[in-house]
């Protein structure tokens, strides 16, 4: 039973480590896309009126 909690506990170790570098990922790429609108993949909503920020 002991070895079943040892694997279990890795298990769980490894997927917190992934959640935190997925999350981490996630919030840079979401700050290269606010501080860079005009390359496109992001909504329009912190543009500038009138402009597109597609192009």
């Amino acid at each position: 039973m002991s070895r079943l909690k040892t694997v279990a506990l890795w298990g769980m170790l490894a997927l917190c480590v992934v959640f935190i570098a997925r999350v981490g990922w996630g919030f840079l790429q979401f700050e290269h896309d606010v501080e860079n609108p005009r390359e496109g993949g992001f909504s329009s909503w912190q543009c500038e009126r009138g402009e597109d920020c597609g192009n």
